[in-house]
């Protein structure tokens, strides 16, 4: 079951950025892969540049504000374009936030190398893995709240 609602809450996630660029007249589509850190390929109809973008979803829910990633979202591709949505109540628009492939590798990153440095509760050392967590401070989340048009510049 929370595999579904992980998976409704990615798709919901994606078409409010579909909505969103649509709204602002770039073409926009959907892919159908799931495999690929592309969810959604973007046109600027006036110049055709075109970006991918990476959609990550969450739910505000009063915790921190992370967005869960993986050892693939560590590698930097420079059409690559990140949309970070926080979904809150339902008759609420979410808030979406902008940022480049560099820019969540680094912060991704950083904060792994972070919580491998800090010792397990027993003292012993902590071991990698695949999870990551993007968690982008307030200041940084305020400079790219709906700043669409940093990916078509």
């Amino acid at each position: 079951m929370a595999s579904n609602k992980n998976k409704n809450l990615g798709n919901a996630g994606q078409f409010y950025v579909l909505a969103q660029l649509a709204q602002r007249g770039y073409i926009a589509g959907k892919t159908d892969d799931g495999t690929t850190l592309i969810d959604v390929i973007a046109t600027d109809p006036d110049t055709l540049n075109t970006v991918n973008i990476q959609v990550k979803t969450r739910t505000i829910d009063g915790k921190i504000s992370s967005w869960l990633m993986g050892l693939k979202n560590e590698q930097v591709f420079e059409k690559l374009w990140y949309v970070v949505v926080e979904i809150g109540e339902d008759n609420e628009l979410p808030n979406f936030f902008i940022f480049t492939s560099k820019e969540v590798s680094e912060t991704i990153k950083q904060r792994h190398l972070d919580y491998l440095a800090k010792p397990k509760r027993d003292g012993t050392q902590r071991k990698g893995g695949s999870l990551r967590h993007f968690e982008p401070s307030e200041e940084f989340k305020a400079e790219r709240k709906d700043n669409w048009d940093l990916m078509f510049e």
